[in-house]
């Protein structure tokens, strides 16, 4: 098949394939794109595909125990024949506790509509619900990531520490915001245990009262050349001030030390996904799914490209434009995203020569924050990238 010029087009390219498309029939329209790459001779271009399904396509959840829901931060994983879909959102038990908390949502295609809840309520619970009393990890839970390395599920988790309250360092508390980064573990994607009450995952780090974590996005690259196949992304602010993203790499997905990072990673927006197409030619080609403005005031995903995982670029077009959402009440836009990889290792679905295939999903609102959260829902969309040689 490599010396085969596939069709362009998603349900073309899957017919020609032999694989189904979610796509065919009526329903929202393919849109397409090409980029190339100047400064990579390598590959001649990148033709991409993409559908989305609606604003509300996989998640459509406006109250929890009879009050505004709020569903939003995306992870999505292709697990088996499972595709598991992560979130952020409001969860509220009357009586025990209200606030954000980590929400797990199953689908076997992957195609909108086809999304179920995983269980009645949240994937756990955060440690004041548990009745643990004033511990680090008291605070809201944030930004789902998942890895699924040699059967152990990798859940980590931003948790809210405001100033004043303790930290992962025993005997100390935050003097500014100073979230940690949290991880629960599984053997099957659904039973989780907190790893450690004892501190997050990201160690050694100098004046710790005055040091934020936030936004983390993780991979695994098995060709680590250093043996550390585990790469944390995370943001930080230090003493109240945004210094960047940076990159720890680890061979122990449990401990990221601080002294390691590495600076000036060239991430666009904040909390999203990461991906790679490892034997792309040249070497690995990471994607990263995040969103840009269309130029007519609304937010849509869009995709980055790295050889090495720290430089980031849009291609020579520019930012690539996906599909998006197309409603034009509260839910215009589409933020913090995810991209099905497998078992959320980062390395994107193979089906064909030099083609992959992955489901994409968006927080859908009128703006990040604020008061226009209340609104927020959870859209897919179905994306397929096609590399060519040079």
């Amino acid at each position: 098949m490599r010396h085969h010029r596939l069709v362009c087009g998603l349900p073309a390219l899957l017919a020609y394939l032999g694989g189904a498309s979610m796509v065919q029939g009526s329903g929202p329209t393919t849109k397409e794109a090409r980029l190339h790459f100047a400064d990579w001779p390598e590959i001649g271009v990148v033709e991409l595909s993409s559908r989305f399904d609606g604003y509300q396509s996989a998640v459509d959840r406006d109250l929890t125990a009879g009050e505004p829901a709020y569903d939003y931060s995306v992870n999505v994983i292709r697990d088996g024949k499972l595709y598991r879909l992560f979130s952020g959102g409001r969860w509220r038990t009357p009586g025990r506790g209200d606030g954000d908390h980590v929400m797990q949502y199953l689908s076997e295609t992957g195609a909108g509509g086809t999304w179920q809840p995983a269980r009645e309520g949240p994937e756990f619970y955060q440690g004041q619900e548990d009745g643990l009393g004033d511990v680090w990890f008291s605070g809201n839970y944030l930004e789902p990531e998942i890895v699924e390395v040699h059967g152990t599920y990798y859940l980590y988790t931003q948790v809210e520490i405001d100033p004043g309250q303790p930290i992962d360092t025993p005997g100390l508390k935050a003097e500014t915001q100073c979230d940690r980064i949290q991880l629960h573990t599984s053997r099957d994607g659904s039973t989780w245990e907190r790893w450690s009450a004892e501190r997050g995952v990201v160690t050694d780090i100098e004046n710790p009262t005055r040091v934020c974590l936030h936004h983390q996005e993780v991979i695994h690259a098995p060709w680590d050349r250093d043996h550390r196949p585990f790469w944390l992304y995370v943001g930080a602010h230090i003493d109240g001030q945004w210094t960047g993203y940076y990159r720890i790499r680890s061979a122990d997905p449990t401990t990221f030390d601080w002294r390691r990072r590495e600076p000036g990673v060239q991430f666009s927006q904040l909390g999203n996904q990461l991906g790679y197409v490892r034997r792309a030619p040249g070497g690995p080609l990471f994607v990263r799914i995040t969103f840009a403005d269309d130029g007519r005031g609304r937010q849509v995903p869009t995709l980055q490209f790295s050889r090495d995982g720290m430089a980031w670029i849009w291609g020579d077009e520019g930012p690539v434009l996906l599909d998006g959402s197309q409603d034009n009440d509260r839910n215009r836009n589409c933020y913090f995203l995810g991209l099905s990889t497998l078992d959320g290792t980062g390395e994107l679905e193979r089906v064909g020569a030099d083609t992959y295939h992955a489901i994409y999903a968006a927080t859908t609102a009128n703006s990040p924050g604020g008061a226009d959260i209340w609104w927020s829902e959870i859209g897919v969309g179905e994306l397929l990238l096609r590399i060519r040689a040079a």
